[in-house]
């Protein structure tokens, strides 16, 4: 090696590759999964889990949720943008919660692939991320670079609007039922 030169090593592929094939994978199995016979629709998990009364969509929405939260432990994606995410999560999940009208949402809406694209200019950043340290006086397990503060208010959130359609849908069946 020449006086004055250094080796430069080949640039190394984006930290992220696999986590986002992972996601990807997820969100493809979830929203385009299966063709509608006879049509050129694409349907996934979400749709189908969504014809399950109430526990479908609430599957589908913590499914989503993980991805949420996956994306924003490996990327570093601002506030705006986990905001947008999750309130395409809980959209899904409470226009989803509604009968008929909420399985048509589900195979039109595809949650899962919106919030793949809010997350794309992320997706290929190479980040490394100093080693996650815990947090004097927060719970154990808490992380630094984790957004649970930012999160822990729409996770609230999500679990109250699932518990109003939960009430909602027991108060329809018992008067539907004449009790």
């Amino acid at each position: 090696m020449a006086r004055g030169f250094t080796k430069i090593a080949p640039p190394s592929p984006p930290r992220g590759r696999e986590m986002a094939e992972t996601l990807e994978r997820i969100a493809w199995l979830m929203d385009r999964a299966f063709t509608i016979p006879g049509t050129k629709i694409r349907v996934g998990l979400d749709a189908v889990l969504g014809l399950l009364p109430i526990g479908g969509d609430v599957a589908a929405g913590l499914v989503q949720t993980g991805v949420v939260l996956v994306a924003l432990s490996h990327y570093k994606v601002p506030k705006a943008v986990a905001a947008r995410m999750m309130g395409n999560v809980l959209l899904d999940v409470g226009v989803g919660a509604i009968p008929l009208l909420g399985d048509l949402f589900d195979v039109a809406f595809k949650a899962n692939t919106r919030n793949l694209k809010l997350l794309e200019p992320y997706r290929m950043i190479d980040v490394t991320p100093a080693e996650p340290q815990a947090r004097p006086g927060l719970l154990p397990g808490l992380r630094i670079g984790m957004s649970w503060r930012f999160l822990l208010p729409f996770a609230i959130l999500m679990l109250v609007i699932l518990g109003l359609l939960l009430v909602g849908f027991v108060t329809v069946v018992r008067w539907a039922l004449g009790y």
